[in-house]
């Protein structure tokens, strides 16, 4: 699609358009990529005449209307135009167009209600820069989605819930009996794999229930199948009849920094070498503010960053798989 929009000459009038249409649709739903005389980039939708019109104005950066266009030598027709107004947002309309596609290449809706849609679930996206993330912070994503969309199966609204997605959370994921810090780590050490603990309160126990730690290792390989945009994608096709749950996901994704448009962290890949639960109990290796007691920590220390190695954690070890025994309460937990 980029080849496509970065190929196209703008009209020399302002009010032109000039567009090349989008391969592998059905005859009927004939889209084009297009480019008006300011160099704005469009996504032209061809509709019916009767189709009740689509418009919407309130998205910063993109504007969607319903008009008649004259695309090339083909006869004017009624389409469903979404623009991007700000050209740095284009990366992000990218993205959006490329759903759009996706879901319009397999009709099974009303065409409105098809791209009404992906525009609301694209609602939190487009709101947001697409800034690159860090290699370290697509890899901790990474580790809480696989461990929901891997363990917390089947996903709804309830799941996606769960997932607390914010650094005033306590831990990762929380519900009323079960708590559960995740940690990914691309280490491999002699040991068991190693994962740093970014302060006293990541390990402590909750106000209520039973904390676990989920522990994923992996390594980084252009071969394997598994990125963060793909697992994204897996969540996003798993939940696409969840509108609330979608909608959630979407919010939570774009709060942590994720945006489908960044090309750089999240599409590194990923072999996962291991996936451990582990039940942490008394004599587990942590350091809480329990520790300190009854005296506290050291005048002038407030907090204390340390790293664990799971070699020492096999007493613990719950489940090595989710569907092994010890982790059927995660399906059945309230």
């Amino acid at each position: 699609m980029e080849t496509v929009w970065s190929s196209l000459e703008a009209p020399p009038f302002p009010d032109g358009i000039s567009g090349k249409r989008a391969a592998g649709m059905p005859l009927e739903r004939a889209i084009y990529l297009a480019v008006d005389g300011h160099g704005r980039r469009h996504l032209l939708i061809l509709a019916t005449d009767d189709m009740e019109p689509l418009n919407q104005r309130e998205t910063k950066g993109l504007e969607v209307t319903t008009a008649r266009f004259q695309v090339g030598s083909n006869a004017e027709a009624l389409y469903v135009d979404l623009v991007c107004v700000d050209q740095a947002q284009n990366p992000t309309f990218s993205a959006v167009s490329q759903d759009i596609l996706r879901t319009l290449a397999k009709p099974h809706g009303a065409l409105r209600n098809d791209i009404a849609s992906a525009l609301a679930r694209w609602r939190a996206f487009w709101s947001t820069r697409a800034d690159e993330m860090s290699r370290e912070d697509a890899l901790g994503l990474f580790g809480e989605l696989w461990f929901m969309r891997r363990w917390l199966s089947p996903l709804n609204a309830e799941v996606v819930d769960r997932w607390q997605a914010t650094e005033a959370a306590l831990h990762d994921f929380q519900w009323a009996e079960v708590s559960i810090e995740v940690k990914a780590t691309s280490s491999r050490t002699a040991g068991g794999p190693t994962h740093f603990i970014s302060g006293l309160d990541q390990l402590d126990d909750p106000e209520r229930g039973q904390l676990f730690l989920f522990s994923l290792q992996v390594m980084e390989d252009a071969l394997a199948v598994n990125s963060l945009h793909s697992l994204v994608g897996g969540l996003v096709t798993e939940l696409q009849h969840d509108f609330e749950a979608l909608t959630r996901l979407n919010d939570k994704l774009v709060g942590r920094g994720y945006s489908p448009a960044d090309r750089v962290a999240p599409a590194r890949k990923f072999r996962v070498l291991a996936e451990r639960l582990y039940r942490v109990g008394g004599g587990f290796p942590r350091i809480t503010r329990a520790t300190f007691r009854p005296s506290g920590l050291p005048s002038g220390v407030v907090d204390i960053g340390y790293t664990i190695d799971l070699a020492a954690g096999q007493q613990w070890l719950v489940a090595a798989s989710p569907t092994d025994e010890g982790a059927s309460f995660l399906r059945s937990s309230d």
